[in-house]
């Protein structure tokens, strides 16, 4: 069984990459026809769960998928295994895209001998582009454009209308690039990079840099901001961490809590006090474009440690999407720092308000861990993997009383506020169910899976992408066959899905006494 909890979440450590790059299965015609369909059953949230198993691999590994925020149109994903079927697998890392709507698995990197790619972003969302492409950015020592000779781990970007490729960094080894997160726009990326790369002028106002530089080589994370439109992604990076030799910042995300300001915060892990005031450990910081300034998550709000949050273990950040409400931007992540003072043991799920700092904890497991959390535009809805009892044991609505993850094992998890809760799988000890990633209306979720969640479509444990959503009534998956177990599709009406739904426990109150 895999283990994905502690560093294989990213916690206390750097995570590491390595990917690829061309397009099959699909003609770059289709690709744009399939992009340009609507789609108002993925627009809307509705409430018929459906899970649907979206690879079927015998052999390989997925290491990472990410559903597109706004419509949830598309899935990227990495993998080495057999994809497009039998004997299709790969000797290294590929990236692939799914079209939800179709059906339709695309490998998008052919990387060539010795190189591959992987990390790739979810793929940005065309209401908010404003001239942009729909692209997604991913890493890779693939040499799609002429650029890379040297295999060299780099930033590229893919467009999936015209199925072009762009490179963003052009490094030499020692330097390491990896890990790109992007807006929903595409106006902005951020990565992380042992280069030094800042080459911010200071001559946008909105942007003027905190004039950083990296000659000593360590990791740190990088902005790269699009500054030319026509001429797609040409831009400028700007780097937003410094730290000396043997220190680490990573894990970064962006977001903003309106269109226009999809760009303005970053958030990141890192083991070196930026505020130079002594702190230790690993903590969450902010970057704040606008106002060229790092901040610590916490230093803003009321904290019962004082100005500086406890040291402790803490899970990779997520940031929540641009907002029709305005709301925002949140911060989700899980430590096991006990940032309530309130007692809490092991890794709890906390989200953090940027504007009008406020730390609210969401969970407060007697047993078991929460990894991973995500949350959707406006902050409304977080999902999760977590191996604890979550659902309290007065039961649930429509399965009566629990427990109901009596063996701990790892589990998915969606929350509306700190009550309402869905435990979106229910497998057995001996797999595992981890990683998700959420559409902005929590509607829509994909997630790594060993288990053999829809009978007889995994029975050797492959890792696998699931996508699990709830539909409306007139959602076409609905329709008499649409929907069948042997093509990996679970539902209600074919009988072999359901979804518990309940309430948790509230997390113990803060105590705010020293």
């Amino acid at each position: 069984m895999n283990d994905h909890t502690g560093a294989k979440e990213g916690i206390m450590q750097s995570p590491s990459a390595s990917s690829s790059t061309i397009t099959t299965g699909l003609s770059l015609l289709t690709a744009a026809l399939l992009a340009a369909l609507p789609a108002p059953a993925l627009a809307e949230r509705g409430n018929i769960p459906v899970l649907e198993q979206i690879t079927r691999n015998t052999v390989g590994d997925v290491p990472e998928a990410e559903l597109r925020s706004e419509l949830g149109t598309w899935i990227t994903f990495t993998s080495t295994g057999d994809v497009m079927g039998p004997g299709t697998q790969t000797a290294g890392r590929e990236v692939y895209l799914y079209n939800v709507i179709t059906g339709v698995t695309t490998r998008v990197t052919n990387s060539g001998p010795g190189r591959e790619s992987y990390e790739p972003s979810r793929v940005s969302d065309s209401t908010f582009s404003a001239g942009r492409p729909d692209s997604f950015f991913f890493t890779s020592t693939g040499n799609f454009t002429g650029q890379n000779a040297d295999a060299n781990p780099e930033i590229f970007v893919y467009e999936i209308q015209s199925g072009q490729f762009h490179q963003l960094t052009n490094t030499a080894a020692p330097v390491v690039n990896k890990t790109p997160f992007t807006s929903d726009s595409a106006k902005c990326i951020v990565f992380t990079s042992t280069g030094d790369l800042d080459n911010n002028d200071g001559s946008d106002d909105a942007n003027v840099g905190p004039g950083f530089s990296n000659a000593d080589g360590s990791q740190e994370i990088f902005l790269y901001t699009v500054a030319d439109n026509a001429n797609f992604p040409s831009g400028y990076f700007t780097q937003i961490s410094s730290g000396p030799v043997g220190t680490e910042s990573w894990a970064p995300v962006i977001g903003g809590y309106w269109f226009p300001r999809q760009c303005q915060t970053s958030a990141y892990l890192s083991n070196h006090a930026q505020l130079n005031d002594g702190a230790t450990g690993t903590h969450i910081y902010e970057y704040d474009r606008p106002a060229a300034e790092v901040k610590r998550m916490f230093n803003e709000d009321v904290l019962v440690h004082g100005e500086v949050d406890p040291p402790g273990n803490y899970g990779e950040p997520h940031i929540s999407s641009a907002s029709n409400f305005a709301r925002g931007p949140y911060i989700v992540f899980s430590t096991d720092s006990d940032l309530w003072n309130n007692g809490s043991v092991g890794f709890e799920m906390f989200r953090y308000r940027v504007f009008h700092p406020l730390m609210t904890q969401y969970s407060g497991l007697l047993l078991g861990d929460v990894f991973k959390p995500q949350i959707s535009d406006g902050g409304g809805y977080l999902a999760f993997h977590s191996n604890g009892e979550i659902l309290n044991d007065r039961g649930a609505k429509n399965i009566g009383p629990g427990p109901f993850n009596a063996d701990f094992n790892s589990e998915i998890f969606e929350t509306r506020g700190r009550r309402k809760i869905w435990q979106i799988t229910d497998s057995g000890p001996g797999c595992d169910n981890y990683d998700v990633s959420i559409q902005d209306h929590g509607g829509g979720i994909v997630f790594l899976s060993t288990c053999d969640l829809i009978p007889g479509n995994n029975p050797a444990g492959i890792p696998q992408v699931f996508l699990y959503r709830r539909v409306r009534s007139d959602d076409p998956v609905l329709a008499p066959g649409a929907c069948s177990v042997v093509e990996g599709c679970c539902n209600e009406a074919n009988g072999c899905y359901r979804v518990i739904f309940g309430k948790q426990d509230r997390p113990p109150k803060r105590n705010a006494l020293e």
